[in-house]
């Protein structure tokens, strides 16, 4: 007997939650413009969409690196503290006048290597010594940023590389009022490159398989504590990556930087759709997540709201908007259950994606 056909108004209301972190940011946008309008002023000018999408494209770097953590059913609380630590320790050689006459795409993959070389360190504690997530990122949080500290105390790395700057502030063309900036072409091909891992390829599928189901992933014959790993050397070599961009744009390097980048991380993931459970969620939505951060911080400061409200706001935001999000993604996942139902023709992994 056929299975029954799955009601038309589940199939609607599935197909809005898979679109969640757009409908929180078009609310987002509306209210901003609609705020700017009743003061005379226009909100979405694309002047300042180019400003908000530039902001956004550090957000949606150490977004993604959390988001991998996260697909695992883990957390990555070493972030910024790997941020300032490899920048701190191979930044003299991006120095402009610098001695070492190297090219600065050398100090680059010092940077990177050596936050890979972390993240080595954060899964081998998780899978080898059993630690929680929370407190292995947590101890290598510290040690890093101790590290930082000791490596160059009170001083400031600046004055850096032009050439290694323009990664950070080059321009790539304007479109009209619009424009096109290095960093976002450069997030645009790391989003690129991770969806691609992520659903393209078998590695990508048994991260989702591991985060909704590790037990299950285990005896399928996945070697979960291999995957674990990769993924957190993957997502703490992006943070490293991070810190280079963020520097280039801040054009300094100091062991104070970054301090929040772990939590502001978490909050772009979870915006962006990434179940804090593991196993499910869509990379793409993390560039959402981090467009609706920036787009508050920028409406506030567009509507003069006082610096010391504008926390206490984006906190209280910043509640609603993940609250809201947890729950259409637990309604989608439900949805996604129930038709899936009615395909048992599909095979497991297509239905943690």
């Amino acid at each position: 007997m056929p299975a029954q056909t799955p009601d038309f108004s589940k199939r609607l209301v599935k197909t809005a939650t898979d679109f969640s972190s757009l409908l929180i940011l078009a609310v987002v946008f509306i209210f901003f413009e609609t705020a700017n309008a009743i003061n005379g002023d226009h909100y979405l000018t694309l002047s300042n969409l180019s400003v908000i999408l530039n902001q956004a494209c550090f957000l949606t770097i150490i977004g993604i690196a959390q988001a991998l953590a996260i697909l695992t059913g883990g957390l990555n609380l070493s972030i910024g503290s790997v941020m300032a630590f490899t920048t701190v320790m191979w930044g003299r050689m991006l120095v402009g006048n610098s001695p070492d006459n190297v090219h600065f795409l050398f100090p680059m993959m010092l940077v990177v290597g050596t936050g890979m070389l972390i993240g080595l360190v954060n899964g081998l504690l998780i899978t080898k010594l059993k630690m929680p997530p929370f407190i292995a990122t947590f101890a290598t949080m510290f040690a890093c940023r101790g590290m930082a500290w000791l490596a160059l105390g009170k001083k400031v790395i600046y004055n850096l590389n032009s050439d290694f700057r323009y990664l950070g502030t080059g321009v790539v063309d304007r479109l009209g009022a619009f424009t096109v900036t290095v960093p976002m072409i450069t997030v645009l091909i790391l989003l690129l490159g991770v969806s691609f891992l992520l659903t393209r390829t078998s590695f990508g599928r048994r991260i989702y398989f591991t985060g909704a189901n590790p037990v299950a992933a285990r005896f399928s014959g996945i070697p979960t504590d291999r995957i674990i790993i990769w993924v957190y050397v993957l997502s703490t070599g992006l943070a490293a990556f991070a810190g280079l961009l963020y520097g280039a744009r801040l054009n300094s390097f100091e062991p104070g930087m970054a301090t929040h980048a772990p939590f502001e991380a978490i909050t772009v993931a979870l915006i962006g759709g990434i179940a804090i459970t593991g196993g499910f969620g869509n990379i793409w939505g993390v560039l959402c997540g981090s467009i609706i951060v920036s787009t508050i911080y920028n409406g506030m400061n567009s509507l003069s709201v006082a610096s010391e409200l504008q926390t206490l706001v984006m906190g209280a935001l910043i509640i609603f908007a993940v609250a809201f999000n947890q729950f259409l993604i637990k309604e989608n996942m439900e949805l996604r259950n129930e038709l899936d139902d009615t395909a048992p023709q599909r095979d497991t992994f297509s239905r943690t994606i």
